[in-house]
C-alpha cells in the first residue's frame, strides 16, 4: 500500500520534493544529478566494529553512478504566498548571450532581461534556486536535449545570489554537494513493463485448473456493498514509477575511470569517461537514466564501514 497509486513517473528526472534542513550558515546545492552506469562489486575491508567479518575482506554489491557535472544557465525566484501551498515562482531567467531566453510561464509580457535586471527583484523574493543542465553528450551517448533541472540551494537570500554569481555559466561538480562516507538518498524511475495483469503486478495466487481462467483475482469484492476497493489487485501500469532509496553510502568519489570500466564498457551504457559515484547496494532504474542524490533526511539503521579497497 505503501506505493499507491501506481502510476506512471510524469517525468523522467525524478525530483525531491524535500531536501532537509536548508537554514545553514553556507550556500550549496542541496541535490545533485546523475546517470546510472551499472552495478559492480569491490572488494574492501570491514570497518564496522561488532560485525562477525570485523577486519576481514569483504565483498559488497555497488552501483556506479557518472556525473560529468552541472552547468548553471540561469536561477529563479521565488516568493511565498497565503493565497497558494508553498511558495510561487515570481521571475526566471535563462542566460543566452547575457540575456534571458523565457520567463515564467503564464506571464503576458515576453521581454528579454539581464541578469542585473533580474536580480534588481530580489526584493520581492524569499529564496533563489539554480536552473542547471545535464548535458548527455558529457557521459558520450546520445540524446538530441539536455535535461534543464532545478536545484535549490541551501543559506539565506544574499548567499544564494552571491553564489549564482560566482557559479553563473561555470560547473558544479559532486565534490561541491558531497563527500567520501555521506549517506545520500538516490531517487530514479524504475524500468517500464507496460500493462500486466494482477499475477505478474502483485504476486497474486494462480487458481487450479478448476476455474475457467487461472491468471485473475478470485473474488474482487462482495455483493454489497457492491463496489470494488481500490485496494483490490487489478491489472494496469507496472514499473515506469518514482522509486526512492534510502541512506545509500558513497564508498568513493573518483575521476580515474580505469578503476571502475569492466572490459568493453557496462552493458548498455558503455565506458564511464567523467567523474563518477561509487554507491553501496543498487538504485532504481535502468542503464543511462537519471538520477537524483541529495543528503540522506531519515536516521542511518544500518551501518556500512569498509576501508581499504582492494579491488573494484
Amino acid at each position: 500500500m505503501a506505493y499507491y497509486p501506481r502510476v506512471k513517473a510524469k517525468s523522467i528526472v525524478p525530483r525531491f520534493d524535500y531536501h532537509g534542513d536548508k537554514t545553514t550558515k553556507d550556500c550549496r546545492p542541496m541535490c545533485y544529478y546523475g546517470f546510472k552506469a551499472g552495478m559492480t562489486n569491490v572488494v574492501a575491508k570491514n570497518a564496522h566494529k561488532g560485525s562477525v567479518s570485523y577486519g576481514q575482506e569483504i565483498s559488497l554489491p555497488v552501483s556506479v553512478i557518472e556525473v560529468p557535472g552541472l552547468k548553471v544557465i540561469g536561477a529563479r525566484f521565488y516568493k511565498s504566498n497565503s493565497t497558494v501551498l508553498g511558495k510561487k515562482a515570481t521571475v526566471e531567467f535563462i542566460v543566452k548571450d547575457n540575456s534571458v531566453s523565457r520567463k515564467i510561464k503564464g506571464k503576458k509580457e515576453k521581454k528579454e532581461k539581464t541578469i542585473d535586471e533580474f536580480l534588481s527583484k530580489k526584493n520581492d523574493a524569499d529564496e533563489l534556486t539554480l536552473l542547471c543542465m545535464l548535458n548527455p553528450k558529457d557521459a558520450g551517448f546520445g540524446q538530441k536535449h539536455p535535461a534543464v533541472i532545478e536545484v535549490p540551494l541551501s543559506g539565506t537570500l544574499d548567499l544564494q545570489i552571491n553564489y549564482l554569481k560566482d557559479k553563473l555559466g561555470k560547473k558544479i561538480s559532486a565534490d561541491e554537494v558531497f563527500t567520501s562516507n555521506d549517506y545520500i538518498d538516490v531517487k530514479g524511475v524504475t524500468k517500464g513493463k507496460g500493462t500486466q495483469g494482477a499475477i505478474k503486478r502483485f504476486g497474486v495466487k494462480v487458481l487450479r485448473p478448476k476455474h475457467q481462467i487461472q491468471r485473475h483475482v478470485g473474488s474482487i469484492g462482495p455483493w454489497h456493498p457492491a463496489t470494488i476497493m481500490y485496494t483490490v489487485p487489478r491489472a494496469g501500469q507496472m514499473g515506469f514509477h518514482n522509486r526512492t532509496e534510502h541512506n545509500k553510502r558513497i564508498l568513493m568519489i573518483g575521476e580515474d575511470a580505469s578503476k571502475v570500466n569492466p572490459k568493453g564498457g557496462f552493458q548498455n551504457y558503455g565506458i564511464v569517461k567523467n567523474k563518477y559515484l561509487v554507491i553501496s547496494g543498487s538504485v532504481p532504474g535502468v542503464s543511462r537514466r537519471i538520477v537524483t542524490m541529495r543528503k540522506g533526511v531519515r536516521p542511518v539503521r544500518s551501518i556500512t564501514e569498509v576501508t581499504d579497497i582492494t579491488f573494484i
